[in-house]
């Protein structure tokens, strides 16, 4: 893996993988949560890789939905007679096959819940780069609050996806209840998580983007993205990128209304990310 994107989530992770995407050379995951589910399974020892291969094909989106579609059969002929690997080998091998697929040959991720396992990350790549997208708390939390997903999270009382994704069963109870409140402290704790985990990473290797300027000035982040996980970043690919950016969703309004809902340490946060808190001792975005 030659980096990772992580974030909150409903932060634009979506929209800066489609972005990167567009690289002639890159292919990247839209999510997997399987590697959380390998190491748990398998740490870094050498086994079969149908058994690794039979965890990527059972790991489910919120809607039941495979996260990773994959020809297993194709994968198996292609890796015939591979016998065992490592979870790093095996990640290695279903990536560079995605990749090849759409004539690439790079491949890296996007799974905003692997902030809170950056190190193991590192543990299967020390190279690996990880960029923390993040993006004004209010809308987040907006955002949070009408997602299937994080309705989820909050009824089940889990911060991450991972856990819950092998085999998920699907969820049928009632989310009408929950609070503006409680997807605040998600958000918060979330965040907070991914900025510990990121002290335990090699000096250089971590990076925060900012939603904003992936939209606000997009040819510029992609740059200095290109040149933190050293990617080629001509203008065609540039242009490309920034055709992926839809204008409307960009120019919905701030979540003003939600902010009431802010304690003073989620407030506290937001003021030190630099984005605006309205009449509660706000400072400039």
């Amino acid at each position: 893996m030659k980096f990772c994107v992580v974030g909150t989530g409903r932060c634009g992770t979506r929209l800066l993988r489609s972005m990167l995407n567009t690289h002639p050379e890159l292919f990247v995951f839209n999510e997997t949560h399987w590697l959380v589910n390998l190491h748990d399974a398998f740490g870094t020892a050498e086994v079969p890789m149908e058994e690794m291969l039979d965890i990527v094909l059972r790991t489910r989106f919120v809607d039941g939905a495979r996260i990773t579609e994959i020809d297993a059969d194709a994968f198996r002929a292609e890796h015939a007679g591979a016998g065992t690997m490592t979870p790093p080998a095996f990640a290695d091998a279903v990536g560079r096959f995605l990749a090849a697929r759409e004539g690439k040959t790079i491949w890296a991720d996007k799974t905003p819940d692997y902030g809170y396992f950056a190190a193991t990350l590192q543990l299967y790549w020390p190279d690996c780069k990880i960029i923390h997208l993040i993006r004004d708390g209010a809308n987040v939390v907006r955002s949070m609050a009408g997602h299937p997903g994080y309705k989820a999270l909050v009824a089940l009382g889990h911060q991450h996806w991972c856990p819950l994704s092998l085999d998920y069963p699907g969820f049928e109870g009632d989310t009408s209840h929950h609070e503006t409140a409680e997807y605040v402290e998600l958000w918060y704790r979330r965040l907070m998580r991914i900025r510990n985990e990121s002290g335990r990473l090699k000096p250089g290797s971590y990076m925060e983007v900012r939603h904003e300027d992936v939209l606000d000035a997009p040819a510029e982040t992609l740059e200095t993205v290109a040149r933190f996980v050293g990617l080629s970043a001509d203008d065609a690919w540039i242009r490309a990128a920034i055709a992926e950016i839809d204008g409307k969703k960009a120019e919905k309004p701030r979540a003003e209304d939600v902010l009431h809902h802010f304690g003073g340490k989620h407030l506290e946060l937001m003021r030190e990310l630099g984005y605006a808190t309205g009449g509660r001792g706000a400072a400039p975005c």
